[in-house]
């Protein structure tokens, strides 16, 4: 079995039990693999989210998104499983 299957299952049974928040949030990264800060923000507030930032920091901590200088990204293993498997709701 490729690694990134082993990282990304690993990865996807840590997010069942997030939160209805938390999963939106992943969700939106799920369909943003990499998107702006201040874009990310912007629209998981739109989303009536309430609050992106420690929501998006509890799921860095997670490992599930990784969180850049200008940008949030989804954790590698994911976007490999997305590359590779589709986008598809996983959680």
């Amino acid at each position: 079995m490729s690694e990134y299957i082993v990282e990304a299952s690993k990865l996807l049974d840590i997010a069942k039990n997030l939160g209805s928040e938390e999963k939106i949030v992943l969700n939106y990264f799920m369909d943003n693999i990499s998107v702006g800060k201040h874009r990310a923000l912007k629209e998981l507030k739109a989303m009536s989210v309430q609050n992106p930032v420690i929501i998006i920091k509890k799921l860095s901590s997670l490992n599930l998104v990784e969180e850049k200088e200008e940008c949030y990204n989804l954790a590698k293993p994911l976007r490999e499983y997305i590359l590779k498997r589709g986008k598809q709701r996983v959680i």
